[in-house]
């Protein structure tokens, strides 16, 4: 009997990276696909996601991003079998803390990744102030910070706030990459959060304020963890970021085994190990002047964890497998050789904004071999987004065209 595997995120790739991973296992795959409040009924009543027309997906659910009840209902009413327990994979930090925040209830029908099955210990493990205190008892370099705390649209920034600073939301479910800035004065500071609250709905609000350090080289990795046993296949660096509402995000980026990295490697462990971890997780972090440092700590999914699929070590397999109580320890670890992958959404978008030529996409897509998107054995996704693309580019060459009139 197949084993059902329901995956929840925002955006596509991420989410058919965890359905391409699944089905070397055979798994019946459910997704449920998130979107913003102020465009979900269009996107219900128009348009399924890409990934969707995959064809290891069985059935596709919607729900509003940050709409915990629907979320909820839907797993509750749509997602419960009988003869056995879905495992539910979140790919983004709201459905990572949403699942969490009902295990009590959801752990009698679905297997959850978790911490020390405890309800909510997830999203108080996002909080970064706490995940750095820990990662600087481990040894792990961080960036000194100050807290900006938001009560009812109100805030006092710090006067001893070193300039340039780095400011994100503490806790990465509230507002996702746009609350990112780097800020060179204390009013450009005051600035982007009134700015960012004014776009958004959240009235109380907690900043982190790094100081803001020279980044060389941009790092990542996603491994996976049972409680007692970390597996860090091999790290990521990012190569090419993305602009606006994908910054911070790969557009390009580079895998490459741990040799020369084993120290951080272990303490990355350590920390994942210390806090209590069951489930896949991804780790930031970055080389200024010859320094590593520790970012942060992702408790979900990370998108780029395919490119360890496609080198050989499939972590949500190793998940599924140990959920369901089976042998890992034969299962590949570490990966062999180096290779560079490709987001195209993130570069599609990225080009038709204006913020890359078209050159450039082309180039970074022939160049890179392996590509979250373009699979030859599940080719529906693929031509949906090369049908995007010409749409797209008719649509540029005729706003082009008008411009010179």
């Amino acid at each position: 009997m197949k084993h059902k595997v329901i995956i929840i995120g925002q955006g596509y790739t991420g989410r058919l990276s965890i359905v391409r991973s699944v089905a070397e296992m055979g798994c019946d795959v459910t997704i449920i696909a998130l979107f913003p409040h102020n465009n979900f009924a269009n996107n219900v009543k128009n348009k399924k996601p890409l990934d969707a027309y995959s064809k290891y997906v069985k059935r596709t659910f919607f729900c509003e991003n940050y709409n915990e009840d629907m979320l909820i209902n839907i797993l509750m009413e749509k997602c419960t079998e009988p003869d056995q327990k879905p495992i539910i994979i979140p790919d983004n930090d709201f459905s990572a803390a949403a699942v969490d925040n009902h295990r009590n209830t959801l752990k009698e029908y679905f297997y959850i990744p978790n911490i020390k099955d405890r309800q909510g210990a997830v999203k108080e493990w996002m909080d970064k102030t706490r995940q750095k205190e820990l990662a600087s008892q481990l040894g792990l370099n961080v960036a000194n910070a100050r807290l900006i705390e938001v009560n009812k649209r109100t805030f006092m920034i710090p006067e001893d706030l070193n300039y340039p600073c780095f400011v994100k939301p503490l806790v990465s479910i509230v507002g996702g990459k746009s609350g990112l800035k780097k800020c060179t004065t204390k009013e450009e500071l005051s600035e982007h959060i009134n700015y960012f609250l004014s776009n958004h709905n959240f009235s109380d609000v907690k900043f982190l304020a790094e100081d803001f350090k020279k980044i060389d080289k941009e790092y990542a990795t996603v491994g996976f963890s049972d409680g007692k046993e970390v597996i860090i296949p091999g790290l990521l660096e990012l190569l090419s970021i993305g602009h606006g509402s994908h910054f911070g995000v790969a557009v390009q980026g580079r895998a490459f085994p741990i040799t020369g990295y084993e120290e951080i490697v272990d303490r990355f462990k350590q920390l994942v190990i210390e806090i209590g971890f069951i489930g896949i997780f991804d780790i930031d972090f970055y080389d200024s002047d010859g320094e590593l440092f520790f970012c942060e700590l992702n408790l979900r999914f990370g998108g780029s964890g395919y490119v360890f699929t496609k080198l050989g070590v499939n972590l949500p397999v190793m998940m599924i497998k140990s959920f369901l109580g089976e042998d890992i320890s034969s299962l590949n670890k570490n990966i062999i050789g180096e290779a560079k992958y490709f987001n195209e959404r993130m570069a599609m978008d990225d080009w038709y904004r204006g913020y890359i030529s078209l050159d450039d996409y082309l180039r970074l897509r022939s160049e890179s071999e392996i590509k979250f998107v373009a699979d030859g054995d599940d080719p529906n996704p693929q031509r949906l987004l090369d049908f995007d693309f010409r749409i797209k580019r008719a649509k540029k060459q005729i706003k082009g065209w008008l411009g010179k009139r």
